[in-house]
């Protein structure tokens, strides 16, 4: 299930630990900013990358409260540049609506192209200035909902998370990160849209949010993961129907995992049932915890 912990200072959030802003936007916009993220760094060729040293302040968290009496700028620019549902999107939005908004940042660029003639070869998500640091920083954004399917007859490993279409592993994401996303920065190309920015040079931070859904029988340490990171767990449908628990759940749609809270969730029918025999639905109790239900054999 998910961690609990409290909002003190800059404490970072979870889940079920966000306060209870009553616009969805807001709740999203404070998750995917603030929220414990699934790894604290990463190892590429050349550097350690550490997420951003951005916390939760009493001053963000004013911030939040009264965007929250009036979300009608968070939402005038959702609807001004981003029109899609795809939560990456919204996310990489959402995060770009922050750092033009806060003082402590300033965002230079985003969705940067970087060519090698007429040959596209990667795009930087976004480049921002920290006036607390005084460097610019290119930020890598990604989100992510794993479930971990443990293998008896090997050891633990970031390969044993699997997107809810069992198309997307975490390790391969990390990969694609540190062998492509991150050093395109130190190519020639990346270099030169970079200095066409008008910047000498730029450090580098990773945000992967997201929330790791275990099985109920994981509870084994993964040492490459922030030990703080966000969980729910999965259950087949059979196990879920045995329990009974069908009270205590309502459906999320998949638009609304960023922010989602349960008063405002849909609650559980037989029509989301069935819809879990064929493709994974996220849930949630009144204690704020996520849940994934599966087919009976999608771990097979």
């Amino acid at each position: 299930m998910l961690t609990t912990k409290l909002i003190l200072g800059a404490s970072p959030i979870t889940a079920t630990t966000l306060p209870a802003f009553r616009s969805p936007l807001v709740r999203a916009l404070a998750w995917s900013c603030f929220s414990e993220t699934l790894i604290n760094e990463i190892t590429t060729a050349t550097a350690v990358i550490h997420k951003p040293r951005i916390t939760l302040t009493a001053q963000r968290l004013n911030w939040l409260n009264a965007l929250d009496k009036d979300d009608i700028p968070l939402k005038t620019y959702m609807e001004e540049h981003c029109n899609s549902t795809r939560l990456g999107l919204v996310f990489e939005s959402l995060w770009h609506f922050f750092l033009l908004e806060d003082p402590n940042t300033e965002l230079i660029a985003h969705n940067i192209p970087v060519r090698d003639g007429k040959v596209t070869l990667g795009e930087f998500d976004l480049i921002y200035y920290c006036r607390i640091s005084q460097r610019y920083i290119h930020l890598e954004l990604a989100v992510k909902f794993f479930l971990g399917i443990p293998n008896k007859h090997a050891p633990l490993g970031l390969d044993q998370w699997y997107g809810p279409n069992r198309a997307d592993r975490l390790d391969r994401k990390l990969a694609r990160l540190t062998q492509h996303q991150l050093p395109l920065a130190h190519t020639n190309a990346g270099q030169a849209v970079i200095a066409q920015l008008g910047i000498d040079h730029v450090a580098q931070e990773l945000q992967v949010n997201g929330i790791l859904f275990h099985a109920n029988t994981d509870n084994a340490p993964y040492p490459s993961l922030n030990i703080e990171h966000q969980r729910g767990d999965w259950l087949s449908l059979n196990a879920f129907q045995t329990a009974q628990e069908q009270e205590s759940w309502r459906y999320i749609e998949k638009p609304s995992w960023l922010g989602a809270e349960y008063q405002t969730a849909t609650p559980l029918e037989n029509k989301h049932l069935q819809m879990a025999a064929h493709k994974p639905i996220m849930l949630i109790n009144n204690k704020q915890q996520r849940r994934f239900l599966v087919a009976d054999d999608w771990a097979d």
